[in-house]
């Protein structure tokens, strides 16, 4: 009955407030595009050399299909004060010097994104996303173990991430903030907990250099770098997709999810996009 009670209470309390707001779905503005976060959903094509850690030496290919779709928009006057997103990532990774081009591993992930116009006062926007990610290791790993020593493991997990995009400061778009893991499979190693800081740099009219920098609680802290160089390709008029030529560098625990406990180092040079 208490339960009742105050959620009576808190809905009673946002109906004059959400009244101030006027919402139309399927037309939500995209929140900002992190192009150097590992997590960020894109359209990707990279081929990617080990420099070092557990796939040193190796080449592969890497490719993913992602992206937000949008949900829900809610406006106050004509301005645009929240926006729902559907998002949506599935990214494999190949084995460029196997004999039938192994699938090594494949990630999907489903989730919402809210971005914040101005949340509290502040002058910059608020991302919240809640996402779940699934992994699963590709059928040559599990029949060839000759090649191969890593087994299958049942990796999942649901993330809650918050970021905040403060104003643009003369050249410089920054986003920092923290994920927190809701649930994980498997629960080792241990530690829940993950800290962010995204920095974009624009080097003339299509040059641009990005950084992702993150501190996992799950591998003691130790830091998982990005540094990446793109350069813009095609007009800008009319484009559906923003596309990307890339040189990445990664040093950090991998991103592939069946291979989560293992450090890797990488080069990677490709096409990135995003809507």
């Amino acid at each position: 009955m208490k339960r009742l009670v105050l959620t009576g209470l808190l809905l009673s309390a946002a109906a004059p407030q959400c009244r101030a707001y006027e919402y139309e779905f399927f037309n939500a503005g995209k929140g900002k595009v992190l192009t150097a976060d590992p997590g960020q959903p894109l359209i990707r094509s990279l081929f990617t050399h080990g420099t070092g850690g557990y796939f040193s030496g190796q080449d592969f290919w890497d490719i993913g299909l992602g992206g937000d779709l949008p949900l829900l928009t809610a406006r106050r006057g004509a301005d645009e004060a929240a926006g729902l997103n559907v998002r949506g990532d599935f990214r494999s990774r190949f084995s460029v010097g196997s004999n039938s081009f192994n699938l090594l591993n494949t990630d999907y992930t489903g989730g919402l994104d809210l971005t914040i116009r101005k949340a509290f006062n502040l002058p910059g926007d608020l991302a919240a996303g809640l996402s779940h990610t699934s992994s699963h290791l590709g059928d040559e790993v599990l029949t060839d173990t000759a090649a191969y020593t890593y087994g299958r493991i049942n990796y999942s997990r649901e993330v809650l991430r918050v970021l905040y995009h403060p104003p643009l400061s003369g050249a410089f778009a920054q986003a920092w903030g923290a994920h927190y893991i809701l649930r994980k499979d498997p629960g080792t190693p241990r530690g829940r907990l993950a800290l962010q800081y995204n920095i974009a740099v624009p080097l003339g009219a299509r040059f641009s250099a990005n950084s992702d920098l993150q501190f996992n609680e799950e591998h003691a802290w130790t830091a998982d770098f990005t540094l990446q160089l793109a350069v813009k390709l095609g007009g800008e008029a009319g484009q559906v997709f923003t596309q990307k030529l890339a040189l990445e560098y990664y040093d950090g625990y991998s991103r592939q999810g069946q291979f989560h406990d293992r450090r890797e180092r990488h080069v990677s040079i490709g096409i990135i996009a995003h809507i």
